[in-house]
């Protein structure tokens, strides 16, 4: 289970004109802004959403639950875990994440609905940067 984060550039056009008007490499400022803060800004608002079971064991909620993988103007945020790894797996969340199983009847959706929470905050804090680089020219 995997939700990805990416620039579409022809979703940004106010960035793209920003963009336009600053001489280094800005390919080198969206990944260095995505990579750390636009993760962490996903990752908390996923997080927030991820359902507690009632049982008494740990929780994704309350632990390290992610794992990322950095691409270009971009990033995949996975939950740890899965067959290969039995210790502190958390590969479990596919299932109430998708509302499958005989214990998970009613589908969360907290991947994509942490993302889509986040997106325009992190939008919004990539411009910042931006003007902020913009001003540090003048």
């Amino acid at each position: 289970m995997s939700t990805e984060f990416k620039v579409d550039y022809s979703e940004l056009e106010a960035l793209e004109e920003k963009f336009k008007k600053i001489p280094e490499n800005v390919e080198k400022i969206i990944n260095s802004y995505l990579h750390v803060e636009g993760v962490e800004k996903v990752t908390k608002d996923i997080t927030s959403l991820i359902p507690v079971s009632r049982k008494s064991k740990k929780h994704a909620r309350t632990s390290k639950w992610s794992k990322d993988k950095l691409n270009n103007l971009g990033f995949t945020i996975k939950s740890r875990g899965g067959a290969a790894n039995k210790m502190g797996s958390f590969g479990y969340l596919v299932f109430p994440n998708g509302g499958i199983g005989p214990r998970n009847h009613v589908k969360h959706d907290f991947m994509e609905r942490g993302l889509e929470r986040s997106t325009p905050r992190v939008l919004k804090g990539l411009s910042e940067l931006i003007d902020q680089r913009l001003r540090e020219e003048l």
